[in-house]
């Protein structure tokens, strides 16, 4: 999480915060004030002198959101990896599938990315202003320039700038069968209505209505 005197930035994992964090400490202006909490700090923990401040933060479509979360998990391996893929064992479908089905861990509760999303920003996101991951650089100067003035080297520097920590798995759609693809879109159907998010066939993937 970053603060600054115009607004606070919450860094929802695997939403293109590393870009957003890189912007920031390089080429935020001084009197922005930029301090850095803890990376993934929630809305929770923003001080009372920036609580009123807006709160931005970035979503992602919860088909490549998995994706992505799973990848990056087989290196760090944390504790709710290990249980749903039986210690890295289970690909990621099957992972998925006993994560959300049957009696399993979440199989009662909303999306993993919705609960982010709501841990971190509030729940129904009141008050938070969320772009979308997909448009990176444009939402993040045009949500930049409703809370500040944006200085040109800034915005340069933004639409310049590589990515950071671009995967290398394939594209989302290769990972799902039908039932899985169900399964993920009703259990975070409120980020998928909320932003609009819909299937997307990768290039080697037959197109499917939603």
């Amino acid at each position: 999480m970053f603060l600054t005197r115009h607004f606070v930035f919450v860094h929802v994992p695997k939403t293109g915060g590393n870009f957003v964090r890189e912007i920031l400490e390089q080429h935020a202006p001084e009197d922005w004030q930029l301090q850095g909490l803890e990376n993934h700090a929630s809305y929770r923990d923003i001080p009372a002198s920036h609580r009123d401040l807006p709160r931005l933060a970035f979503a992602r479509n919860p088909f490549a959101w998995h994706v992505s979360w799973f990848h990056f998990q087989k290196n760090v391996k944390s504790d709710l990896f290990n249980r749903i893929s039986d210690n890295g064992k289970l690909e990621f479908a099957d992972a998925m599938r006993r994560a959300y089905m049957g009696d399993g861990q979440f199989a009662p509760q909303a999306g993993a990315l919705t609960q982010t999303l709501f841990d971190m920003l509030g729940v129904g996101l009141q008050g938070a202003t969320v772009g979308k991951m997909e448009n990176l650089r444009e939402e993040m100067l045009r949500m930049f320039a409703q809370c500040t003035t944006v200085p040109p080297e800034m915005e340069h520097a933004v639409k310049q700038v590589p990515k950071q920590n671009t995967s290398k798995h394939r594209h989302y759609s290769s990972y799902y069968d039908d039932e899985l693809r169900d399964v993920v879109r009703q259990k975070d159907a409120p980020v998928f209505d909320h932003f609009g998010y819909e299937w997307e066939a990768g290039p080697d993937q037959p197109v499917r209505s939603a």
